[in-house]
């Protein structure tokens, strides 16, 4: 079996070693990669040095042939059974769909038709799902359109941010391509269409997409829900709630990048009024709704419900370390989110 993989960040190394090591030639001597394509090193850092993809550097490492330009496969004939893509981050040409005889399979982390796009994971963190999933389709020309070969679920953990809901994504879609690479090969899986009325969809994240109203901040740390629903411009006709809940699964969602964001007043004489304050972390707490008497607390009696809110527990200001909220109180006693 000869498989060419396309893909460029660290997360998906888990699908290019499992591919490499599983599929070898009968003799275990050749790689079950024939080749792979990633994205052009970019310009990077103060220096402008070349920064190579991780898939890039994995390939060199390899001594696996690379290539930065798809279209390259098919005039330099590089031929091979089937395709294998991960977040590689470009549009796939029609005649390198049509190079392969078994097509290509593109790993997309959610249950689709649900959040097609750039940003699956960011969007199931968002939504509040309880789960989400990682669908193996058979690449076509339109977004995340293609035919489902297979799916698994994945149960989305309280404390889980993009970065590592999206590792483990990765890891399990490892182990399951190892099986379900042969069996579809043999022909015993035909793929299904999706439904395209259930469809949704999300883009690509920009650094802006982080920001969060210092109002709705307040209000969720005071375990109050704002009345104004935001608009979630990266997921297609999605809006939210600002609350404690929405807020602390939002910052988690954020993470690694582009990372929660806000805007503070550090007050009177600062010359970092209107400053952008990072939110690294934060969980929620609870507090009783009314406040019980003495009498009611000993017995035990007038059942009280809870009001959650919203702690900030890292915070960061440009040029600055991160600190706990607390701590960037006492050092700037007057701050207040404007």
């Amino acid at each position: 079996m000869r498989i060419i993989f396309f893909g460029t960040p660290e997360y998906v190394l888990p699908i290019l070693e499992m591919l490499h090591k599983a599929f070898r030639d009968k003799i275990g001597k050749s790689s079950g990669i024939a080749a792979v394509v990633t994205q052009e090193p970019k310009i990077a850092g103060r220096d402008k040095f070349l920064a190579y993809s991780p898939v890039d550097t994995w390939a060199h490492k390899h001594k696996i042939p690379k290539f930065h330009n798809p279209s390259e496969l098919v005039e330099k004939e590089i031929s091979a059974d089937i395709g294998v893509l991960a977040s590689y981050g470009k549009i796939i040409p029609k005649k390198v769909l049509n190079h392969f005889p078994f097509g290509i399979i593109n790993i997309h982390p959610s249950l689709l038709p649900k959040f097609r796009g750039a940003s699956p994971v960011q969007a199931s963190l968002i939504s509040g799902e309880n789960q989400t999933g990682v669908t193996f389709i058979k690449l076509d020309e339109e977004l995340d359109h293609g035919p489902i070969i297979s799916q698994f679920k994945e149960e989305i953990q309280m404390a889980d941010t993009t970065e590592s809901l999206r590792n483990r994504l990765f890891e399990r879609s490892a182990e399951v391509l190892k099986t379900l690479l042969p069996a579809y090969l043999q022909g015993k899986i035909k793929p299904t269409p999706q439904d395209d009325k259930e469809a949704s969809f999300t883009r690509q994240l920009k650094k802006e997409d982080g920001f969060i109203d210092p109002k709705a901040i307040k209000a969720a740390m005071q375990g109050k829900n704002s009345k104004k629903k935001r608009k979630i411009p990266f997921i297609k006709n999605y809006s939210l709630v600002p609350s404690a809940y929405s807020l602390e699964g939002f910052i988690r969602a954020m993470q690694p990048w582009p990372v929660a964001w806000t805007h503070i007043n550090l007050g009177k004489g600062q010359e970092l009024k209107g400053k952008r304050l990072k939110i690294l972390k934060a969980h929620i707490d609870t507090k009783d709704a009314i406040r019980k008497t003495q009498y009611e607390r000993s017995n035990n009696t007038s059942p009280v419900s809870r009001i959650p809110y919203l702690v900030m527990d890292e915070v960061q200001l440009e040029g600055k370390n991160s600190v706990t909220w607390k701590q960037l109180l006492e050092g700037y006693p007057e701050a207040r989110l404007v």
